[in-house]
């Protein structure tokens, strides 16, 4: 009697699969990781030798994956390289590679994916395979770009190895404090056999999976999460000039809006939005609207505000800095903060970084942060605020509020401080100045987020 060959789904249900990560940067080593503890052989390609390197020694370049957790993996079984065969004949391929939009020309930029794809295409192997687009794209890219690659090509995809095509956008919260486990993900399918297939996969690993009906579902709803973030962002953005010439703390504002149990979520001011998410996801949605021959100019309106918001903590200090009889051309300052967000490394498109070299073009900075890699940021960063000279400084800017930085000794020893995250202590020897604070100087700009 023969014996009945176990489908895509029961492989993947007894984890008697092996799962290919293409791309091993913040979504695809955590995930190789948690494949991994969950009993699949996992294997992971990455283009960058040199994090293939560090990955097989043991050094972790991800925030949120300690050297511990990386051992833990690699004692496990997982393996990492930069020749594509690494990923040869997998059951399950997830990729995660980085996507953007092109300046220049103002479309999407997709071409890792596009080459993620090709990988996958070549290395799969001669039975059901499942491929799992991670990766953040605008709606319609999986069926756009991916399924022509890996599904409809019959000269790499033979018709008797279906591949089941999904589309699970990642949720990660890089130096957030939810567990990887409890964050519910999405999966979305175009067929039943793919949702079926993704949802086993990855049931594995979290506690709950949300099921759509198609992948331009999941890819839109990722896009929603992150552009009804940055529309928030701004509107709280836009308030810090009315609170400026009101008697009011728009702090204080959005904690006692925030006490109604329901119609309400705090969002809070600050230099800008960064990262790879906010500032770049809500264009995906912008850009996909025009190709359709529309228009989104409320959200179009809240990122040029939002990307405004640099121009406006200068402008703030500057004239903070008249007012206390220095000028910006002679000032010291110590910007605290590189990254887009606390507690990680990541400075793509950190609002941070574009206040300082706005700074550097008249005042002397000097830049603090913990968790920077200062090779990618062309510029000497120190460590600690312990280390700069704080009472020295004509101005302590707090940029982002790393867990690392002791705000009670900042205050104690900088003379003037600009908070732009309302994380300095009550209590302080310093005068300290919170960005939407009442400002008694006349040349305070209001028209810095006009367009």
């Amino acid at each position: 009697m023969t014996r009945e060959v176990a489908t895509l789904r029961d492989r993947l249900v007894d984890r008697d699969a092996s799962v290919g990560i293409v791309g091993l940067g913040y979504v695809g080593l955590p995930l190789a990781l948690e494949f991994t503890a969950a009993g699949f052989d996992v294997s992971g390609f990455d283009i960058d030798v040199g994090r293939v390197e560090r990955l097989l020694n043991g050094d972790s370049y991800v925030d949120d994956v300690s050297d511990g957790d990386l051992a833990a993996g690699l004692a496990a079984g997982f393996t990492a390289g930069a020749d594509p065969s690494i990923v040869e004949g997998c059951d399950a391929y997830v990729i995660a590679v980085p996507t953007g939009m092109n300046d220049a020309t103002g479309e999407p930029r997709m071409d890792a994916v596009e080459a993620a794809a090709e990988t996958v295409a070549t290395q799969s192997g001669s039975r059901e395979t499942l491929v799992v687009v991670s990766s953040t794209v605008y709606p319609g890219a999986t069926q756009e770009i991916v399924a022509p690659i890996v599904v409809n090509d019959r000269e790499r995809t033979p018709a008797d190895a279906p591949v089941r095509l999904a589309m699970v956008p990642e949720r990660l919260n890089p130096g957030g404090d939810v567990p990887f486990e409890e964050i519910p993900l999405v999966v979305g399918a175009d067929t039943e056999p793919a949702r079926e297939a993704a949802l086993a996969l990855f049931d594995a690993v979290v506690a709950d999976t949300h099921p759509v009906a198609s992948t331009e579902t999941a890819e839109l709803a990722k896009t929603l999460e992150n552009t009804y973030r940055m529309v928030n962002i701004a509107l709280v953005n836009e308030l810090v000039t009315l609170a400026e010439g009101l008697d009011g703390d728009v702090w204080e504002a959005i904690d006692a809006a925030a006490t109604k149990p329901f119609g309400f979520q705090a969002f809070y001011p600050g230099p800008g939005v960064g990262g790879h998410c906010i500032p770049v996801d809500p264009q995906f949605l912008a850009w996909r609207a025009e190709e359709f021959g529309g228009e989104l100019s409320f959200l179009q309106d809240a990122h040029r505000l939002n990307e405004r918001m640099p121009a406006l903590v200068v402008d703030r200090l500057e004239t903070m800095l008249r007012a206390r009889g220095v000028s910006p051309d002679e000032a010291s300052v110590v910007a605290l903060g590189a990254a887009y967000k606390p507690n990680v490394g990541d400075t793509r498109n950190s609002p941070a970084l574009r206040v300082a070299d706005r700074l550097d073009d008249r005042a002397t900075v000097t830049v603090v942060d913990p968790h920077v890699d200062e090779d990618g940021t062309a510029r000497q960063l120190l460590r600690s605020p312990r280390e700069a000279d704080l009472s020295g400084a004509d101005a302590v800017l707090l940029l982002v509020d790393h867990d690392e930085f002791d705000l009670e000794y900042v205050g104690e020893r900088g003379r003037f401080v600009f908070d732009t995250r309302n994380a300095m202590p009550e209590e302080c020897a310093a005068d300290v100045v919170t960005l939407g604070d009442v400002v008694e100087q006349a040349e305070l700009n209001p028209a810095v987020l006009s367009p």
